[in-house]
């Protein structure tokens, strides 16, 4: 007889095991669960389509940095939230987003390298170094291995930046 009831207990532990461990399941499927979510923001600058590309035929490193028209007054801002995409064929290759103060000072945003990192939509937030700045994005490379009739190319596409109080 203790047998049979040791059974019966052990079937109801896990029936209430399974049963708390898919309600808690459910509950985490329905709610955030801690993934980060970037705050939207105040959309300050956007460029879709084509921002900037470096395009080389040989073995040679090359480097362009791509201005953002407008001084951006980022006052009334904690922090921006930038957003663009990237696409490399190559290794050897970087895209810096930095900010310059009036006064020439530097601070870099953010830096990615290579095919890998590169390869993909980028959306990140920073803090804001200086009220008035100019934003620039610099794009660098310099093919580890290139052959005759190749080329190589890193670009950015639908840059936006963004605002954030």
């Amino acid at each position: 007889m203790a047998n049979h009831t040791n059974k019966k207990y052990s079937l109801k532990y896990i029936f209430l095991k399974i049963l708390i461990l898919s309600t808690a399941f459910i509950l985490l499927s329905c709610s955030d669960g801690g993934i980060f979510q970037p705050e939207q923001g105040t959309l300050i600058f956007e460029k879709t389509g084509l921002v900037d590309s470096i395009v080389v035929y040989g073995c040679y490193s090359y480097t362009l940095i791509y201005v953002v028209p407008d001084t951006l007054h980022l006052e009334n801002y904690s922090k921006l939230r930038v957003e663009f995409d990237g696409n490399v064929n190559s290794d050897g290759t970087n895209i810096t987003l930095y900010m310059n103060s009036p006064g020439e000072e530097y601070f870099e945003l953010y830096k990615v390298d290579n095919a890998a990192g590169i390869n993909k939509l980028h959306n990140f937030q920073s803090q804001i170094p200086f009220n008035t700045s100019i934003f620039k994005v610099r794009l660098y490379i310099n093919p580890p291995v290139c052959g005759q009739g190749e080329f190589k190319y890193n670009r950015v596409r639908d840059l936006k930046i963004y605002g954030i109080k």
